[in-house]
C-alpha cells in the first residue's frame, strides 16, 4: 500500500496541470490575451500532442508502437479522438463562459458518473454498492455546483452572452457546455480503454492529442472560412484570431501548451503505474484545487469569476470528489493487493 502511495505523486502533477491550465484558459479567453477557445484550445493541444509524440518517439523509443497504433488502430483512435475534441473544445469554451472552477464542479463528478453508466451498458460490468453510493453522491455534487451560480435572469457571466431564455431550466449555456464536455470525455476513455490495452499509454495520448488538435485544427479553419464569407453569421468572434503581436501569440500559445504536455505525460505515466481507477480519483482533487486556487488569487486582487454561492460551491466539490473516491473503492483494494 505505501509503495502505491508513493507513486500517485505524478497525478497529482496532472491534477495541478488540469487546475492550472483550467484557471490560464479562463484569463486567457476573458480578460488577458482574449483568445477565442477553438484558436486556443487547437493551436495548444496540437502542440502539446506534437510534444507528447516526440517523447514517446525518441524519449520512450517507441517509433514502431506509434507506426501500428496510427496504420492499424485508426478507426479506434479516430473514435476516440472525435470524442476527445468535442470534450477539449465545450470544455475550453464553457470556462470562457461560466469560469474555471464552476465548469470543473460540473464536469469532473458527471464525467466519472457517466464513465460507471457507460462501462456497465456497454462492457457489462457490474454495479455494487460503492458504484451506487458514490453515483448518488457525485450527482448531488453536481446538482450543488449548478445551484451554486444559478440565475436564470443573466447571461453566462464570463463570456456576456445571451441565456437561451426559453429554457425553463436554471442551467446557462456554458453549463451545458460543460457537460457535453463530460460525455465527450468519458465516451473518450472509452476508447482509450480499448487501445491502451494493446499499446503503451503514452503512444495512446500523443496519438489521440495529437488527432484531436487536428479535428479541432480542421474546425478552425473551416470556422474562419465561413466566418470571412459571411461574418454576419456569427455574431461573436468566435473564430476570430487574436488581436496580439505574432510573437506574444505565438509565445504565449506555446508556453500554454506546455501545462496541457505535462498533463498528459504525467496522466500517462499515472495509467502504466497506478492503473485508471486511482488515476482518475486523486486527478479529480484538480475540482478542489481550482476552486481554493482561485478563492486565493482573488484574495490578492486577481479577478476571476467563482461561484455566487461560494459556500455551497464548495460543498459541491467536497461531495463529488468524495463520490468519486467511493465509486472507485473497490478497484483500491484490488490495487493494493496487486502491490502486496
Amino acid at each position: 500500500m505505501s509503495l502505491l502511495i508513493r507513486k500517485t505523486w505524478v497525478v497529482f502533477i496532472y491534477a495541478i496541470a488540469i487546475a492550472s491550465e483550467s484557471i490560464i484558459i479562463e484569463y486567457l479567453t476573458t480578460s488577458l490575451l482574449q483568445f477565442s477557445p477553438i484558436v486556443l484550445a487547437s493551436i495548444s493541444i496540437t502542440l502539446a500532442g506534437t510534444v507528447l509524440l516526440l517523447v514517446a518517439a525518441f524519449v520512450y523509443k517507441k517509433e514502431e508502437e506509434l507506426s501500428v497504433l496510427f496504420s492499424k488502430s485508426w478507426k479506434h483512435l479516430i473514435l476516440a479522438s472525435v470524442s476527445l475534441s468535442s470534450g477539449i473544445f465545450t470544455w475550453y469554451d464553457s470556462i470562457s463562459r461560466i469560469g474555471a472552477s464552476k465548469e470543473l464542479l460540473i464536469a469532473g463528478p458527471l464525467e466519472i458518473v457517466i464513465i460507471v453508466f457507460f462501462a456497465r451498458l456497454f462492457l457489462s460490468e457490474r454495479l455494487n454498492r460503492f458504484h451506487t453510493i458514490g453515483i448518488i453522491m457525485a450527482l448531488a455534487g453536481f446538482l450543488m455546483a449548478v445551484a451554486s451560480d444559478a440565475n436564470i435572469h443573466r447571461a453566462d457571466s464570463v463570456a456576456g452572452t445571451f441565456p437561451i431564455t426559453a429554457m425553463p431550466t436554471i442551467m446557462t449555456f456554458g453549463d451545458i457546455e460543460a457537460i457535453l464536455s463530460a460525455f465527450g470525455f468519458a465516451i473518450g476513455v472509452l476508447f482509450l480503454s480499448k487501445l491502451v490495452l494493446e499499446y503503451s499509454s503514452i503512444s495512446v495520448a500523443g496519438g489521440t492529442m495529437f488527432s484531436s488538435g487536428l479535428i479541432l485544427v480542421s474546425i478552425m479553419i473551416l470556422g474562419l472560412l465561413f466566418y470571412d464569407f459571411d461574418h454576419t453569421i456569427l455574431a461573436s468572434n468566435e473564430f476570430s484570431l487574436p488581436r496580439q503581436p505574432l510573437l506574444v501569440s505565438v509565445t504565449t500559445l506555446f508556453l500554454f501548451s506546455l501545462i496541457s504536455f505535462v498533463g498528459s505525460l504525467s496522466y500517462s505515466t499515472g495509467l502504466s503505474k497506478i492503473g485508471p481507477s486511482i488515476t482518475a480519483t486523486v486527478g479529480s482533487s484538480s475540482i478542489l484545487i481550482t476552486i481554493l486556487v482561485q478563492i486565493v488569487l482573488k484574495e490578492f486582487g486577481i479577478a476571476g469569476h467563482l461561484p455566487e454561492n461560494l459556500l455551497l460551491a464548495i460543498l459541491g466539490g467536497i461531495t463529488g470528489f468524495l463520490g468519486i473516491c467511493i465509486i472507485h473503492i473497490p478497484d483500491y483494494s484490488l490495487s493494493a493487493a496487486k502491490e502486496e
